[in-house]
């Protein structure tokens, strides 16, 4: 059932023994939201605890001191940022059938939650959490609001995404007079990095790929590319490359394609207007933004290049 904010709010204030489940391959918004949401619950004498089928990178754990670790039996199963119950990844099987409340702001989306609250205007999911606290009158401090600044920051790229609003501006505004250090934050998010990460974009860059006239950019990461780097690189160095491809001046759809398994191949999408991400994704089976999409393909590469490069060429061609 599609529900407001409001409606969201009293079933938060309403319930207790909260578990809040972020999507697989975190990222900021979905850690953010988590932790964020986790440590408002806290505040509020509730228990509440976060979990993610995968690890949160190193240079997020800052995210963990908004929150209290608590033993307790969930009751009320909640998801943040999670377009489709198959992105829980592991967590699926034992949670899927049974979330109670989804918190969201993909514009494409599958529902599987008996309660569920979508805004596809917001920029981050941590702009909804943000509301929904105000509508519960909750108590943040600079923890919590840097969990909350950090979904905002990282969905916008740093606030220079076309889904950047006059409202994410004025909550971040918000969040910042919490007194956390926002500019180094910033910094550890978007400007530091290892010096395998410096080697292995300076080989996705050698290797990329240009298709209609230079208008797609396309990067491939392999199973065979990520065993070469290991050792250099960390696991999470092979993330946040889906960018760099729309880097390059004349792209308008930047194209990512990384191995996750023997024949399974993530494809990340960044696109301009007005080619619309989503709806590209959507033919094979994904979703997501208008600008920053994600689907799914099995096959080999061979096999994925050949379904996947027609439709992106007919897409641009007929711009």
């Amino acid at each position: 059932m599609l529900i407001d904010r409001q409606k969201a709010a009293e079933i938060l204030t309403e319930n207790d023994d909260f578990l809040i489940i972020s999507h697989a391959n975190p990222d900021g918004d979905t850690l953010g939201s988590a932790y964020g949401l986790c440590g408002i619950l806290q505040g509020m004498g509730k228990r509440a605890k976060t979990i993610c089928a995968d690890e949160v990178a190193p240079r997020m754990e800052y995210l963990k001191k908004a929150v209290i670790p608590q033993e307790f039996e969930e009751k009320c199963i909640v998801t943040v940022d999670v377009a489709d119950v198959k992105l829980l990844g592991a967590l699926e099987e034992k949670y899927g059938d049974n979330i109670y409340l989804a918190i969201d702001h993909h514009e494409s989306r599958k529902e599987f939650a008996r309660y569920t609250v979508v805004d596809s205007t917001a920029a981050a999911t941590c702009e909804m959490i943000f509301e929904i606290a105000q509508l519960m009158k909750a108590k943040l401090n600079s923890n919590i609001a840097a969990c909350l600044y950090t979904g905002l920051s990282t969905d916008t790229g740093c606030f220079k995404y076309s889904n950047t609003t006059s409202r994410t501006h004025n909550i971040a505004a918000s969040l910042i007079e919490y007194d956390f250090h926002h500019a180094e934050l910033n910094y550890k998010l978007f400007d530091v990095k290892t010096r395998g990460r410096i080697d292995l974009e300076m080989r996705l860059m050698r290797d990329m790929e240009f298709f209609c006239n230079d208008k797609i950019a396309l990067v491939t990461i392999t199973s065979e590319l990520m065993d070469e780097f290991q050792g250099r690189v960390d696991v999470e160095d092979f993330n946040g490359l889906a960018s760099m491809p729309r880097q390059v001046e004349g792209v308008i759809l930047g194209v990512t394609i990384k191995q996750k398994g023997e024949n399974v191949f993530k494809v990340s999408m960044r696109s301009e207007e007005p080619i619309t991400a989503a709806k590209l994704c959507s033919l094979f089976g994904g979703g997501g933004h208008a600008r920053a999409a994600g689907c799914t393909i099995n096959g080999n590469l061979e096999f994925v290049r050949a379904k996947l490069l027609p439709v992106l060429e007919k897409a641009v061609k007929s711009v």
